[in-house]
């Protein structure tokens, strides 16, 4: 501040102009802080499309997960059948991560299992990671009940795959009064260079409403639930974002830190941006610090994910991440949609 000469300053004044100044800089702050720590900008496209009728994705295409494979980019996602709750797992290719064609033909890579298995009606929200030579997947199982625990599977060429653990679930509800005693499901998974798996779940016990837990195995079939069993993401407020409950994560690994983006709903359904992807990060896998505000919201009416922008996946390319995530339009249609970091 310049102060001329010869004319003496108040210091009620400069107490005002401190003040002032100190104002200034909270908002500046604050204005910073309602901007999310990673942003994207959605491209409004719809990349991957439900598939025609009587096909195993003709309700529902969602829930992505891809890998480089190769010089191709290779997703696995859920489809659902005409009935939009029969799920299997299909797979598409692409040589620019934009343009996507449908491998075995259109038809699931995965289906579900026989009357009375575990999975018996729903194979969905595929987890898929390549290492020691085979894919691995871990992923969410319904039977005829509608019990959801997850199951395990692995292939050599990604396309077809074999249920491990002698067919029976690799995870299933926990103890009796935890927040995961009714069913768990949605994995999202990441293998460390101790070569540790951490397997993030939802759970649904007492409070009726998805939580989030975190489990660690060596070889993808015993695993041990962190934190003793409670769950290691719950729904709070972010920023104006009143969460209800909080879903399908993804977590990548970069540099030693976990980077996560889980789905909220928020407590009223509006005219839109009631639903949204959040970023939490963490140095564990299980202590987590949630973003100052969300990153994507649902859309407005009329609007591609008007309904529900979740349960996404990132991918780095040359010019930042892009996320591939489930956009709603409706209660019942879901197709996939990108949005790409800005810079």
């Amino acid at each position: 501040m310049h102060v001329p000469r010869g004319r003496p300053v108040a210091k009620e004044n400069l107490l005002a102009v401190l003040v002032l100044l100190a104002c200034v800089e909270l908002a500046i702050g604050q204005e910073r802080s309602l901007v999310p720590a990673v942003q994207f900008e959605k491209t409004g496209q719809i990349l991957l499309d439900v598939g025609p009728k009587g096909r195993f994705d003709a309700c529902q295409a969602k829930y992505p997960c891809i890998l480089r494979v190769g010089s191709e980019w290779w997703m696995w996602y859920n489809g659902r059948a005409d009935d939009c709750f029969t799920g299997s797992v299909g797979l598409v290719k692409s040589d620019d991560g934009l343009k996507w064609r449908k491998a075995n033909s259109g038809r699931p890579v995965f289906k579900y299992g026989r009357s009375g298995a575990f999975d018996s009606t729903k194979i969905d929200h595929p987890a898929v990671l390549r290492f020691d030579g085979r894919y691995h997947m871990w992923y969410t199982a319904g039977d005829d009940d509608s019990l959801y625990t997850i199951g395990y599977a692995t292939s050599d060429d990604g396309m077809n795959w074999t249920r491990q653990n002698d067919g029976l679930p690799v995870l299933t509800s926990g103890e009796r009064g935890k927040f995961d005693d009714r069913m768990v499901l949605h994995p999202a998974a990441v293998r460390d260079s101790s070569g540790t798996i951490h397997l993030w779940y939802n759970g649904v016990g007492p409070q009726k409403s998805f939580r989030v837990g975190h489990a660690t195995s060596r070889d993808g079939i015993r695993w041990q639930r962190q934190q003793s069993g409670d769950p290691i993401l719950v729904p709070s407020r972010v920023n104006d974002f009143d969460e209800d409950y909080v879903y399908n994560v993804h977590v990548r690994l970069d540099d030693g830190r976990f980077h996560m983006w889980y789905s909220a709903a928020a407590r009223e359904f509006g005219s839109g941006g009631h639903n949204c992807l959040t970023y939490a990060s963490s140095g564990d896998g299980t202590n987590w610090t949630k973003d100052t505000t969300p990153t994507l919201i649902s859309g407005p009416p009329e609007s591609i994910d008007f309904y529900a922008a979740f349960a996404c996946f990132t991918v780095r390319r040359d010019d930042g991440l892009w996320m591939y995530y489930s956009a709603g339009s409706d209660r019942k249609t879901y197709r996939i949609s990108l949005a790409k970091q800005r810079k």
